[in-house]
């Protein structure tokens, strides 16, 4: 294998979902894949369907759970060990719930999941996406929601570990904004390297994490999501677009969706709130 055959997508959470669709048109298009996934047997399962329809591509799996920052950590030293470069990283795995969990670290599960591990992955990754500037960029894919135009403030004191866990427009809303503030909080830095960054709203989809009676769900959302969401196939497309490094005109650090850029939500654009955001997160990985 020669590094220009082994260029990489890494698709975190890709066994069920828009995750899993992802994946299937990816590998239909005959990108090399890394799916990060908690369950090796499910990913083992994901793997064998990829080949079946087409053997050429590469696949390679990597099994952690992104709730546990040492076992990121490993994973990103597996993906280093890999041959070539990542050309794109979809930060797609997430948690929606109204329990609370905590980390093994002592962070909220959705704090950790949704924000704490795509910024872990995307700086820890940097080197193996980085790459000359006459070449086209590399692409890291932050996965945002509609839920966030509903948040008015973006409360870092609560974020890491809130003393209550509400469900969609609750804990869960405040970590996606929090990780589309990500995407012009880390614009600038990763342009050196020639890498884009976009955090992207795949728009309300069909999945188990929204139609198999989550309690985080809105009672009025639950009835409805079969008749109003998206079929998964539909809304992955729509990332894939987003994800290309020519649309937009190439813009970095910016809020898509419904393959549109958008304004970015007013609390994730403000540059002090992004500064607390990275020093936040900062910390929590040296604690």
């Amino acid at each position: 294998m020669t590094a220009a055959d082994a260029n990489w997508t890494v698709i975190t959470g890709s066994t069920g979902g828009i995750g899993s669709e992802i994946a299937r048109q990816l590998a239909a298009d005959g990108k090399n894949l890394i799916l990060c996934n908690r369950s090796q047997a499910k990913s083992q399962a994901q793997r064998t369907a990829l080949l079946s329809g087409d053997p050429s591509v590469k696949i390679e799996l990597v099994t952690a759970d992104l709730m546990d920052t040492a076992q990121v950590s490993a994973a990103v030293d597996l993906i280093k060990g890999l041959p070539g470069r990542v050309d794109a990283l979809y930060n797609n795995s997430g948690v929606l719930t109204a329990q609370k969990t905590l980390s093994v670290q002592g962070f909220e599960s959705q704090f950790a999941v949704n924000v704490l591990a795509p910024y872990q992955l995307t700086v820890e990754l940097r080197d193996k996406m980085t790459r000359p500037a006459d070449e086209a960029p590399a692409m890291v894919v932050l996965f945002s929601s509609s839920a966030v135009n509903a948040q008015k403030t973006l409360d870092l004191k609560e974020l890491a570990n809130p003393a209550m866990v509400g469900g969609l427009m609750g804990t869960y809303a405040q970590t996606k904004l929090a990780v589309t503030a990500l995407a012009p909080a880390l614009s600038e830095a990763l342009s050196a390297n020639n890498i884009l960054i976009r955090a992207v709203d795949p728009g309300a989809t069909k999945t188990a994490m929204t139609t198999s009676g989550n309690a985080a769900m809105p009672k009025p959302l639950q009835w409805l999501a079969p008749f109003l969401f998206s079929a998964a196939d539909k809304q992955a497309a729509k990332v894939i677009d987003s994800a290309d490094p020519a649309a937009f005109g190439g813009r970095t650090g910016i809020f898509v969706a419904n393959r549109k850029q958008k304004t970015m939500p007013k609390p994730a654009a403000e540059e002090a709130t992004q500064k607390q955001l990275i020093a936040l997160l900062e910390k929590a990985l040296k604690d």
